[in-house]
Formats: C-alpha cells, sequence, structure tokens
C-alpha cells in the first residue's frame, strides 16, 4: 500500500498503540488538554506529526453532537466568474470563523439539488446557503424550511432571510440609456421568469422603456433557462437578421459571456452595428475591446452579507429574518452608442 494511503489511515487508536498509552491520553494531549504532562503531551504530537496524522473534525462534530464547524453552499453552476468569485468569498469569511463550507453545484436540476440537500443534512450542517434551481422540488423546500436557511440571489419562495442583488433601478438606467443614445429597437435576453429574479429583472427593463417613453410591447424579449449554451442560441434568433435590434441588454451574469462572444462571432461590431449593455461583473468585461457596459453586480459585498448572516443564524443569538439587498449599478464603457445608419 502506497505511505500516501498508510497516513491517510492513521488515527488516534494507532497512535496510542504505537506509544503505549490510551487513546484518552492521545486525544487530550492532540486537543491541547493540560491534564497531559507536558513533556508526554509533546511526544505524542511529535509522533502524531511524523505519522502524518490529520483530525477527522466531522467525526469529531458528529461524536459531540456539535455541527456548527459545517455549513452548505448550495449554488447550481460555479463555472461562471459570479458563483465562482461568491464561492471563493464566503469560503474565505466562514473559514477565519472557524466554519468549513461544503461546496455542492447542482447544474440547475431540482432533483440533484435535492439529493445533495438530503446529504449536506445527513453530514449535519448547521446551516446552509442556497441560490436554488429553477424549478426547485417542493421537498427542497420543506427540507430548507426546517434548518437554517440564507437564500442567494435566487429565492425558493420559503420563509428565510436573504441576500439579493437589487437590480431594479440598473436595468431601467440601461434602457433610458439606449434610449438616449437613439436607440428604438431594443432586444433583452433574460433569465426565464420560473426564476424569481428572472421575474424581477424583465420588469425592470420593461419600467425602464416606459420611463424612456418606448413602448415595453415593442422589446425583443428571449427568457431562457440560464445555461450558457442558451445564450448564443437566442442571439443567433435576435441577429441573424436584416431587421435586427440596434441594442441589446442580457439580463444574466451566466448569459452575458456568452452572448457576447457569439456577437463577436457573428462579425458585429461594438457599438458600430450594436450596442450591448452585459449583466455581471465589469472587471471581467473591461477585458472585452471595447470594454462592455455593465450593470455591475457587487458580487463580494454579496459573499460577504450572505456569510455573516447565516454565521448569525448558526449562532447562539437571536436568528435574523429580514432579507438584505445589495444595490447594482451601470458602469458605462465603449459597447454602447448610437445607432447605426440607415
Amino acid at each position: 500500500m502506497p505511505a500516501r494511503a498508510r497516513r491517510a489511515e492513521i488515527g488516534v487508536v494507532d497512535l496510542a498503540r504505537e506509544l503505549g498509552v490510551s487513546t484518552a491520553t492521545v486525544s487530550r494531549a492532540l486537543n491541547g488538554s493540560d491534564t497531559v504532562r507536558p513533556e508526554l503531551a509533546q511526544r505524542i504530537r511529535e509522533h502524531a506529526s511524523a505519522r502524518g496524522y490529520v483530525a477527522n473534525r466531522l467525526a469529531r462534530a458528529l461524536s459531540s453532537n456539535s455541527s456548527r464547524a459545517f455549513v452548505g453552499f448550495v449554488i447550481p453552476y460555479v463555472d461562471t466568474p459570479a458563483y465562482s468569485a461568491v464561492a471563493a468569498e464566503c469560503a474565505r469569511l466562514l473559514s477565519a470563523d472557524g466554519t468549513q463550507m461544503i461546496l455542492t453545484i447542482t447544474e440547475n436540476d431540482p432533483r440533484r439539488e435535492l439529493t445533495q440537500l438530503q446529504d449536506l443534512i445527513a453530514t449535519r450542517v448547521a446551516g446552509v446557503i442556497v441560490s436554488p434551481s429553477s424549478g426547485v422540488l417542493e421537498r427542497t423546500r420543506e427540507l430548507l424550511r426546517g434548518l437554517p436557511t440564507v437564500e442567494f440571489h435566487r429565492s425558493a419562495g420559503i420563509d428565510a432571510p436573504g441576500v439579493f442583488s437589487d437590480d431594479e433601478q440598473a436595468l431601467a438606467d440601461a434602457i433610458g440609456h439606449l434610449a438616449a443614445l437613439g436607440h428604438r429597437r431594443i432586444g433583452y435576453i433574460g433569465q426565464s421568469t420560473a426564476i424569481s429574479n428572472g421575474a424581477a429583472r424583465l420588469g425592470s427593463v420593461r419600467r425602464g422603456a416606459e420611463l424612456a417613453g418606448l413602448d415595453p410591447d415593442t422589446l425583443e424579449v428571449r427568457l431562457l433557462e440560464p445555461a450558457a449554451s442558451n445564450g448564443p442560441r437566442a442571439a443567433r434568433e435576435l441577429f441573424g437578421h436584416p431587421d435586427r435590434p440596434t441594442a441589446l441588454v442580457v439580463g444574466g451574469g451566466t448569459l452575458s459571456m456568452p452572448v457576447a462572444r457569439e456577437i463577436r462571432a457573428m462579425g458585429l461590431r461594438l457599438p458600430d452595428d450594436l450596442s450591448l449593455v452585459v449583466y455581471g461583473d465589469p472587471s471581467w468585461f473591461a477585458l472585452s475591446d471595447p470594454p462592455l457596459t455593465t450593470v455591475s453586480v457587487h458580487y463580494p459585498e454579496l459573499a460577504s452579507r450572505a456569510a455573516r448572516l447565516l454565521l448569525a443564524r448558526i449562532s447562539d443569538g437571536p436568528a435574523p429574518t429580514a432579507s438584505e439587498l445589495v444595490g447594482s449599478t451601470l458602469v458605462h464603457g465603449g459597447s454602447t452608442g448610437p445607432p447605426p445608419g440607415p
């Protein structure tokens, strides 16, 4: 058996046998108890280190019936800048508090989501941060209601606080910005209204059209499940004909990059042929040429608030019940300009 595999199997019982002491003595020494003679405790710790012993923190939490050390983070995707950045920041913040985050990725599959949540509960996590799938199952909702839960970015429709991006004004501003430049034929590619923030964002875009003096019904709208592969198809539908919109707003971080790539692949120049506003992190979209005008979402702040809210809900104090909103802003880049001439 390889040495690495042998080290992974070393436990307190093995250390006690090799040192000729009791397992209780080994445990107390490794946990820093002052009931073990200092020279013996030092010898135990040195031997444990040499043998590659690593404490099984999960087993300790389960045996002591104290699992605050572990929480779950359930998200639909991790291969987007938004979710990957939030996952990394939440893990860092929770770890600084001594709490370890178990990440699960549902791929927006409701049944997979349910299975993963059941596994987390079986592991006795203290609570979860969840960005639910678009078709979240009622059984999943029931389980979440029985667990300290913080909703993130999307709502599962349960009585739990959450941390959400407030996009209403920024998306309305995006439509107003395009209208002020002279655009009258504006497209919108957004998330399905089956997703809580998909419905809210569509409402914001329609409100922006009204405020700009445009008929909201003239917007060319494509609503999609937020998978990266769906964005290019919608872009081809909107811009694969001569009578295409002169401007486009993308209302989803998962969709923004794929749509921008497809527009580039179609040979459309920004902003000469098309004005484009995307949704997400402007630090990524600034790398484009030209930099993309962006509905900027403050992901680090979202992550920070979600982590703090969950820690408060699993603490011994009063559990907070109010949701929190983090505002987004319209950041002007070089991808928007007047509509092309006749």
